[in-house]
C-alpha cells in the first residue's frame, strides 16, 4: 500500500494500518519533511519524494490528500492495471479517480464517518461507518479493510454522496460551531475565558452524547421546546435580543428544528402536541425578527 498525503486523515489511517498489520510501503507528501515525520511512524514505510515513485511501489494506493486536490493529482500519475486506487473524500465519489480508471486500474471511495484533526489514536477507527463505493473485488477488498481497522462498512449510492457528506458536516462541523456560539453566550453571561466557558459546557455535552447513545432520538431531546415552555423560550430570546441579536436568527431556527422530535417524543400527549402546535406558530410569527408576540 501506498500513501499520498501526511496529513491528519493520511496519519490517522496510516497509523491505525500499521496496529492492523498492514504494511504502508512509501508515504509522499507535497511537504517532504511531513511524508518522513509519517513513515517513522510506520515500520518498513519509506519517505518518498516524488508522488510517481509511491504509486508505483503501491499496489493499493490511498489519494489522502484534500478534496480539490485529488483528481488533479491523479490525472498526473501514471496508473496500470491491476492496481487500485482510493480516496478518502466524503462528498465526491469515483469520478474523481477517472484518469486511473482510464489506464485500467480499480477505483473506490473510502469515507470514514469521522473526525481526526490530527489524533493518530487508532482505537478512533472503532465503531466507525466507512461509506465505500467501488466495483468487486475491490469492494471486498475495502469492506475488509475497515473491518479490520475496527470500522463498520457500508455501500453508499454515489448520486447520495453529497447528502450524506451534509449529513456529516451538520454533526460535526456544525456541532463545534454551535458549541462556539454557546461558548461565546456563556462567556459572556459568567464573565469567563471562551475556553473556560468550553471546559464548563464539556460534560453537558458528554450528557447529550450518552442520552443519544442509551436513550436515542427522539428521547434525548429535552429543554424548554421538548416541554412546550413558551415561558422560558421567551426570556431566552429577551436575553438574546439585548445581548447579542445576531443569534436570534439561530436560535429560532434550532428551535424549529427541535419541534419535529418534540412532536414525536409527545405522540402520546394530545395536550402536549396541543401546546408544541401553539408553540411552532409562535416560533414562526417570530422567525424573520419582528417583535416576539406575547
Amino acid at each position: 500500500m501506498a500513501l499520498l498525503g501526511a496529513g491528519g486523515a493520511a496519519t490517522a489511517l496510516g497509523t491505525a494500518l500499521a496496529v492492523a498489520g498492514i504494511v504502508v510501503a512509501a508515504v509522499w507528501s507535497r511537504r517532504f519533511e511531513r511524508a518522513q515525520a509519517l513513515a517513522a511512524q510506520l515500520p518498513r514505510a519509506e519517505a518518498v519524494a516524488d508522488p510517481q515513485a509511491a504509486v508505483d511501489r503501491g499496489a493499493l494506493v490511498v489519494l489522502a490528500v484534500p478534496d480539490s486536490a485529488i483528481a488533479p493529482l491523479c490525472s498526473q500519475l501514471r496508473w496500470r492495471a491491476g492496481q487500485a486506487v482510493i480516496h478518502l473524500a466524503g462528498a465526491y465519489g469515483r469520478e474523481l479517480l477517472e484518469p486511473a480508471a482510464r489506464a485500467g486500474a480499480e477505483t473506490g471511495a473510502f469515507h470514514p464517518l469521522q473526525t481526526f484533526a490530527g489524533r493518530t489514536d487508532p482505537s478512533a477507527w472503532r465503531g466507525v461507518g466507512v461509506a465505500i463505493d467501488a466495483d468487486p473485488p475491490l469492494a471486498a477488498e475495502l469492506t475488509w479493510l475497515a473491518r479490520r481497522l475496527g470500522a463498520e462498512p457500508f455501500a453508499l449510492d454515489p448520486a447520495q454522496r453529497p447528502l450524506y457528506h451534509a449529513a456529516a458536516a451538520i454533526a460535526a462541523n456544525g456541532f463545534v460551531a454551535l458549541v462556539g456560539t454557546a461558548a461565546e453566550l456563556l462567556a459572556r453571561a459568567a464573565g469567563f475565558e471562551r475556553a473556560h466557558a468550553v471546559r464548563h459546557l464539556l460534560p453537558l455535552l458528554r450528557g447529550v452524547l450518552d442520552n443519544l447513545e442509551w436513550l436515542g432520538l427522539p428521547q434525548a431531546l429535552t429543554g424548554p421546546v421538548a416541554r412546550a415552555d413558551r415561558a422560558t423560550l421567551e426570556r431566552h430570546l429577551q436575553a438574546l435580543a439585548q445581548a447579542a441579536p445576531e443569534q436570534l436568527a439561530l436560535y429560532r431556527a434550532l428551535a424549529r428544528a427541535m419541534l419535529p422530535l418534540a412532536r414525536e417524543r409527545a405522540a402520546a400527549d394530545p395536550e402536549r402536541l396541543a401546546a408544541l402546535e401553539a408553540l411552532a406558530q409562535w416560533l414562526a410569527a417570530g422567525q424573520h425578527g419582528e417583535e416576539v408576540p406575547r
